[in-house]
């Protein structure tokens, strides 16, 4: 196997300063609204809160009328947010966020060929400037460490990539979708068997630490995805929001719903699971489906999106229409509106698409 490539100044000087740039607009607060500083991580906190002092963890409405609504297992892994001072936990999350993120692009350029060059730091700053990363900083959304963990976790395919992925579908359920890998005879046993295990593992300690709080979520709330917003809410990027964004009735989406996951199946057992590339694909491919199927997708849920731009033009295919399909994503949905929300479900389809198309030969980054 050959050695990955030198990382040159080419790479870390467009990377270095494209996350640099990414932090100051965050600190700006440039197209932002003055609530979102912090939100999801304060529900976050709330929620681990809630369960140290053994209460449902379901029955906190923030004022904004929103609630915790992942599985107990999540509330389990937030329990170090009690343990910081308020005044510093968003800085040391989206610290964390930026240096698992640049992590991940790093495995996802050097995959595609694409690192150590000019190229890949592109890449790296595309993404980091991009607006679902940005949102998460901005909020302290957790998307971003399940999107990667789902990536990175089909990218290195094996046992360690399992648990990857098998955490991040427990933290946020719709990730799960990636044992469909299971009709792959090479990843059946080496991968989604034991993504299977360890979800199923994962979830049962948020079961046995928070029976209460189970009891709501899997009695009833997993299914209720008006506790999480209207279809028709201005920055839901999924779907059954683009048709609800149009005034239509959102029952269609559902509809399509059932190809796009068929489609994911189906990748996964054409996939080449000993072909790093396939796997990349696989698992990008995954999560924008997840996108487009889930009732409300927010921009953070969406990560995926500009990664996979960047893989894509890095494997030199259809590279005009994958540059267009990435426009949408540097733009900020909450002062665009209804035009992002209705171009990012379109773009999320073209990346579908093109990810699912027979590879090459061999692919390699011009």
């Amino acid at each position: 196997m050959r050695s990955p490539r030198p990382l040159t100044a080419g790479f870390w000087v467009p990377a270095a300063l494209g996350v640099a740039l990414a932090v100051a607009l965050v600190l700006s607060g440039l197209g932002q609204e003055a609530w979102q500083r912090g939100y999801d991580l304060a529900v976050y906190r709330d929620g681990a809160r809630d369960l140290l002092a053994g209460r449902d963890v379901y029955l906190r409405e923030t004022y904004r009328g929103h609630w915790f609504v992942y599985p107990p297992f999540a509330a389990v892994l937030f329990l170090p947010l009690v343990l910081l001072p308020a005044a510093v936990d968003l800085v040391v999350w989206d610290a964390v966020l930026v240096a698992v993120t640049v992590w991940a692009m790093l495995r996802v350029t050097r995959a595609v060929g694409a690192a150590g060059g000019l190229l890949g730091g592109l890449g790296v700053a595309f993404v980091a400037l991009s607006d679902p990363f940005r949102e998460a900083l901005v909020l302290g959304q957790v998307s971003p460490l399940v999107v990667v963990g789902l990536v990175v976790g089909c990218l290195y395919g094996g046992r360690g990539g399992a648990v990857l992925a098998g955490l991040s579908g427990a933290v946020k359920v719709t990730p799960a979708l990636v044992v469909a890998a299971v009709v792959n005879r090479r990843a059946r046993w080496w991968f989604a068997s034991a993504v299977a295990v360890v979800g199923a593992a994962a979830t049962l300690v948020g079961v046995l630490v928070a029976p209460r709080s189970a009891a709501s979520y899997f009695g009833s709330l997993l299914w209720d995805s008006a506790r999480v917003a209207a279809p028709g809410t201005t920055t839901n990027n999924s779907l059954a929001g683009a048709f609800a964004h149009a005034g239509l009735p959102t029952w269609p989406a559902t509809v399509l719903s059932v190809p796009l996951v068929l489609l994911v199946v189906f990748v996964a057992w054409r996939c080449d699971w000993l072909e790093r590339q396939d796997r990349l694909r696989y698992g990008l491919l995954v999560s924008l489906v997840t996108c487009l199927v889930s009732p409300v997708t927010w921009s953070h849920h969406a990560l995926a999106a500009p990664i996979a731009a960047v893989a894509l033009f890095a494997w030199g295919r259809f590279r005009p229409l994958v540059a267009l399909a990435a426009v949408p994503w540097l733009l900020p949905v909450l002062h665009w509106g209804v035009a992002a929300a209705e171009t990012r479900p379109v773009s999320l389809l073209v990346l579908v698409v093109l990810l699912a198309l027979p590879r090459r030969a061999r692919e390699v980054p011009a």
